[in-house]
């Protein structure tokens, strides 16, 4: 029996499932034999929206639903996936999953390739690693033949051998190829200390003063390594649509427009262009979209989540939950509020030596700044307004004279009080002065929201 023929056998399962599954199983199967030719925001084939959210509710609170998935493959990854990607979870449940079954072993370490989802912009790999004596496995980052111009996010490292891992590859202006080779090695811990450290740190260190510290770095030992030659099916590969909007808005002053949204089954692409006279960059929006049934769309919590403009410091394309699955005639996005780097603040120089800064985003101070022998260590507070959870700071900053550094390490903590504290080491750095460059200088909240009609 071939994959996609057990694959088909996993889903005829179904029709005696347990009694957590309370039909849903069935109608599934029901819907699978339907002719679905997938519109843009619409499914013919009837109102699956509202199954997967009972799906999704079952799931969520009631243990034995979930359970009852576990018995059949193809439904235990989708109740993983519901976990982390609502986008995902609907494209299981509508069966839009291409079975792969490709299984190499090496060394004793079994990798299978189990089964893809992919639209026009996105690939997600599914695979297992399997290898006895192991109590953990990790996936290295993939390599391609030929090359991919995509963003690559790795896969869940050290865990359970057998565990569901994955790969996501987000194709930002190219499409999806009919496929490609992938190469991964594979690491792993016995249960033995692995890497042990000869030379502990010294007990009287600051976590800050060892961040100045260049540790070499530790080389876990390659156990395997595997080339999977993955075609996808155009049927997946073609999925996806772009409405063009050309909506112009304003919002603290500044003039932006929605130039189009790109709708696929594993996100949504929401394209957004400031004008030129702008004295702010955009750098994230706060946003959502809804249907006619009050069925709501929040961004990308888990994976790339906006892209940038290469020639500018601005965000220009932002990533959204799909309704592609969801039986919706209508879609509105509401703009709730921006984060923004005005353009006149984005390096500001601090004074090392005196401990100040020309200039920082409200909530932001200066704690600390301390001279060690191999370079400074900066700490900053972050506190309400400015908004803790991104990182004022990016991992470049610069002299006087220009001359760019990179930080290796750095470090963000949110604190139990609230607050957050950010912590630059600047290594080897002997001057007194510094430029540093910000992600962004002030949030703003709209007073109404934007609100937008996609279709």
């Amino acid at each position: 029996m071939n994959r996609n023929e057990e694959y088909q056998a996993l889903l005829q399962e179904l029709e005696a499932t347990p009694p957590a599954l309370d039909g849903t199983a069935e109608r599934a199967l029901r819907r699978r034999r339907r002719d679905r030719r997938l519109r843009l925001f619409g499914v013919p084939a009837g109102s699956l929206a509202a199954c997967f959210i009972a799906f999704v509710l079952l799931v969520n609170l009631f243990p034995p639903f979930a359970r009852a998935c576990g018995n059949v493959p193809l439904l235990r990854a989708l109740a993983q996936a519901v976990a982390w990607s609502p986008s995902l979870s609907a494209a299981v449940e509508n069966d839009y999953v291409q079975p792969m079954g490709q299984s190499q072993t090496v060394n004793g370490i079994t990798a299978t390739i189990e089964y893809v989802i992919v639209d026009q912009k996105q690939v997600n790999i599914f695979f297992t690693l399997k290898g006895e004596g192991y109590e953990s496995l990790s996936a290295e980052m993939p390599e391609f033949t030929p090359r991919q111009h995509c963003a690559v996010l790795g896969a869940d490292f050290r865990q359970e051998p057998g565990t569901l891992l994955h790969f996501t590859l987000d194709y930002q202006d190219n499409d999806v190829p009919e496929g490609f080779t992938m190469a991964f090695a594979v690491t792993g811990e016995s249960g033995k200390e692995e890497f042990p450290d000869p030379t502990p740190p010294h007990a009287e260190q600051s976590p800050q003063d060892a961040m100045l510290e260049e540790s070499p770095e530790r080389v876990p030992d390659i156990l395997a390594t595997f080339n999977f030659d993955l075609a996808f099916d155009p049927t997946y590969t073609a999925r996806g649509e772009t409405v063009p909007v050309n909506s112009t808005f304003q919002l603290d002053g500044q003039t932006l427009m929605v130039k189009e949204v790109e709708v696929y089954p594993t996100h949504v692409r929401v394209n957004v262009e400031g004008a030129a006279d702008n004295t702010a960059w955009l750098k994230d929006l706060d946003f959502y979209l809804e249907n006619e049934d009050g069925e709501r769309f929040d961004s990308i919590s888990n994976g790339v989540s906006a892209t940038g403009d290469p020639d500018t410091p601005a965000m220009k394309s932002f990533r959204l939950e799909s309704p592609y699955f969801a039986d919706s005639t209508h879609l509105i996005l509401h703009i709730t509020g921006a984060t923004w780097l005005d353009k006149n603040r984005e390096r500001v120089r601090a004074d090392l030596k005196n401990g100040t800064v020309e200039w920082l985003p409200e909530g932001v101070t200066v704690q600390a700044m301390q001279h060690r022998e191999n370079g400074w260590v900066l700490t900053f507070d972050v506190t309400a307004p400015a908004d803790i959870h991104k990182q004022v700071f990016a991992s470049r900053y610069y002299d006087e004279a220009g001359t760019k550094y990179d930080m290796d390490n750095f470090g963000w903590s949110v604190l139990d009080d609230g607050h957050g504290e950010a912590y630059l080491p600047l290594r080897d750095y002997d001057q007194d002065t510094v430029l540093l460059e910000l992600n962004w200088s002030h949030t703003t909240q709209a007073e109404v929201p934007v609100t937008i009609p996609i279709k």
